[in-house]
């Protein structure tokens, strides 16, 4: 039966299947076989077709999102800021009518984008209509639709505009506009959107202030959720904060001088700069033609740094290093004459400025009277080679190794004896005006040169650590301290001395003085210096208080094409002037010259005393600020000292304690007599008080709140 049975299914099997039936069979087995080969590829290889399947998962369900730090502020010495980051918007309109929310009414949103954006609304809409045309999904505006603030976002989205979206995007902000401009700098977004340094301090420092992005990356399933364990993060660590030595307030009083200059002048090229005579330390700088890097108004005008990159013929200013030489040497004696009027120097005659001169008179009238025969007199008395020394010692023909990578260095030539004798009078040869303030510094420290600076400090905000910071440095002595003081005692006859030179610089409350200069203009086009009348570069550095040096100003002008002439009548003092006595009135600066012929006044303890007894005792010398409805002295300060001429007494009476007035009152004089008073108040700006929130004499409760607004103009100039 078996035997039967086995014979049988035999037979079905070769004999009964159908061929069609048995071709099925055989390309099913051909068609899972290549199934599994092609999983046992995948489960090795991970590949189909030359295709990364493990790339392609990758880059389906893998997220990598970049975490942008924030770029350092520059900021001035007292931490206002100069430049930071700030998050902008740009405007887009969605006109594709297959989006949902896409724009249903143009006229509303041209309307009100007018409001906020440079444009009219026929503009914007022209813009819109044209983007409708080409089939766009969406329509910008360009630069005018760009740095959207937040509070102008806000208020077109309360609008409720159907297509209106914006896009975020950091902006480099600088609040002051045109306001040192060149040495701040700006920054601009690269092709990848990341801010980049272009210039000044913005490039110089932008690997500090750049910080380091950081980033996310993590898997997501098919349902957008993080799979768990894979989040990786890197946080973005930010920017440094550079921290510059210029003082905001002075820096506005020098940019409103050049805004004056500007006005009166239309002159090629003008600059001022205020430095520390003590420390180097730069408080103000400012040029023209300049730039707003905000606005992006006045790009192209002039890129040169002039502090730091304008080499230029000085003239007469350069004089002084001259004199100190030759004090130095022992080669002047102000009471020797010589006589003035003109040399002979390899067949050119040399002039002073009044061709005739002024026949035989002492070196110290030549000085008053800026003359070039003295120079020559006094390079010869020296010795050239020796006057070439001198010059380099003050760092004329090499940078100052400043915080800029851009510094020139100017040129000394001194090739032939006519070069060498138009170099004592500040032509032919180069300089920087960083060189003129460096030189300068040392005049006015006993003969040791200061290195000037302009970065007081750059600070890690991650971890408030200070990684640089910018400090008083001795390049070196130059002279001996008892030339230097003869030099400073002949340059303070310079201004309204015996001869009654320059007295246009003279001011009423400080003694001032410095050089003038009056420079050729070299013109390689014809070969030789411009001879129109009044094309120079006048010029004037100068320093006050004259006893005790605190500030010096090195202001000048190129090519006045307005009232040429007052730049020879008045040099720059219309712009030097100004500037000088704002910014040591702000810096509170007492003239010692001043101060010796003012009474001193001594302060006892008054308390208990009537009022009348401080009243009589400064006799209008000192000025007194009350606080209380009362007629005794409760506490006053100071007390037990001697004080000068319109110094300040603070005196708190019996009775309910009053507002003060405040006006006019400097920020340190408004802090002492807060802190007197034990009054708590916000403080807004810098420079003296314009107004309070609380009136004069009002009775201060113990809720009151306290605003003080300060500016930078001084109310009682």
């Amino acid at each position: 039966m078996k035997k039967r049975m086995s014979k049988d299914f035999k037979a079905i099997n070769t004999h009964n299947i159908p061929k069609f039936t048995l071709l099925i069979y055989i390309i099913l087995g051909v068609f899972f076989g290549f199934i599994i080969l092609n999983f046992i590829n995948l489960m090795i290889f991970k590949s189909i077709d030359d295709s990364d399947l493990q790339k392609l998962g990758e880059e389906k369900f893998t997220r990598s999102i970049t975490l942008d730090s924030n770029r350092g502020q520059i900021l001035d010495r007292h931490g206002e800021i100069l430049a930071s980051d700030m998050e902008a918007y740009r405007i887009a309109v969605i006109v594709d009518e297959n989006y949902p929310n896409h724009l249903t009414d143009k006229k509303k949103m041209s309307k009100e984008l007018s409001k906020v954006m440079s444009m009219s609304e026929k503009e914007i809409t022209k813009m819109i209509d044209e983007g409708i045309k080409n089939d766009r999904f969406q329509v910008e505006f360009g630069t005018k639709g760009r740095n959207v603030s937040y509070k102008n976002r806000k208020q077109l989205e309360s609008k409720e505009l159907d297509g209106l979206t914006f896009i975020p995007e950091i902006k480099r902000f600088y609040p002051n506009g045109v306001f040192a401009s060149h040495i701040i700098g700006f920054s601009e977004p690269n092709e990848d959107g990341r801010l980049v340094g272009s210039l000044g301090i913005e490039r110089e420092y932008n690997e500090a202030l750049d910080g380091e992005p950081g980033y996310s990356n993590y898997t997501q399933d098919i349902w957008s959720y993080v799979v768990p364990g894979t989040l990786e993060t890197e946080s973005a660590v930010d920017g440094m904060d550079v921290e510059l030595t210029l003082d905001s307030n002075i820096q506005l009083y020098l940019e409103e001088s050049l805004d004056e200059m500007q006005e009166y002048f239309e002159p090629e090229e003008l600059f001022a700069f205020v430095a520390d005579a003590k420390t180097g330390e730069i408080l103000g700088a400012g040029q023209r033609p300049s730039f707003n890097p905000d606005t992006r108004e006045g790009f192209g005008n002039s890129w040169l740094n002039v502090l730091y990159e304008y080499q230029f013929e000085p003239g007469s200013t350069f004089k002084v290093f001259g004199l100190a030489a030759a004090i130095e040497e022992g080669q002047y004696n102000p009471n020797q004459y010589y006589e003035s009027g003109s040399r002979d120097v390899m067949d050119t005659t040399i002039y002073d400025w009044e061709t005739e001169g002024w026949g035989t008179i002492t070196y110290n009238e030549g000085m008053q009277y800026s003359s070039n025969t003295l120079m020559m007199d006094l390079q010869d008395r020296v010795g050239a080679d020796k006057m070439l020394d001198y010059y380099k010692k003050f760092g004329f023909g090499e940078t100052t190794e400043s915080e800029f990578s851009t510094e020139a260095k100017g040129q000394i030539v001194w090739e032939n004896e006519l070069q060498q004798k138009t170099s004592s009078f500040g032509q032919t040869l180069s300089v920087t005006p960083i060189q003129m303030i460096q030189g300068m510094t040392a005049l006015l420290n006993e003969g040791m040169m200061k290195k000037p600076y302009i970065v007081k400090s750059v600070t890690d905000p991650n971890t408030n650590k200070t990684v640089y910071e910018g400090k008083e440095t001795n390049v070196r002595q130059v002279i001996s301290k008892e030339a230097a003081e003869k030099t400073v005692d002949e340059m303070n006859t310079l201004v309204a001395g015996s001869m009654d030179r320059n007295s246009m610089y003279a001011l009423d409350d400080y003694g001032v003085t410095g050089k003038s200069g009056t420079a050729q203009i070299y013109d390689p086009e014809i070969g030789g210096y411009i001879s129109e009348p009044y094309q120079f570069i006048t010029s004037f550095i100068g320093y006050a208080p004259k006893e005790d040096p605190r500030v010096i100003v090195y202001y000048g002008i190129k090519r006045a094409s307005k009232n040429k002439s007052d730049t020879w009548d008045y040099g720059v003092s219309l712009g030097f002037n100004p500037l000088m006595e704002r910014t040591l009135k702000y810096l509170e600066v007492t003239d010692s010259t001043e101060g010796s012929d003012a009474e001193e006044v001594k302060v006892e303890d008054y308390t208990g005393k009537k009022i009348e007894r401080v009243a009589n005792l400064t006799n209008d010398s000192l000025n007194v600020i009350y606080s209380g409805e009362g007629d005794t002295i409760k506490d006053h300060y100071p007390k037990n000292a001697t004080l000068l001429k319109n110094e300040t007494i603070y005196v708190k009476t019996d009775g309910e304690l009053t507002m003060p007035d405040m006006r006019g009152l400097s920020k340190r004089e408004v802090i002492t007599l807060l802190d007197f008073l034990g009054i708590k108040a916000s403080l807004k700006g810098e420079g003296y008080v314009k107004s309070q929130s609380i009136a004069p004499n009002t009775v201060l409760g113990k809720k009151s709140s306290l605003t003080i607004q300060l500016d930078s103009n001084d109310p009682n100039n």
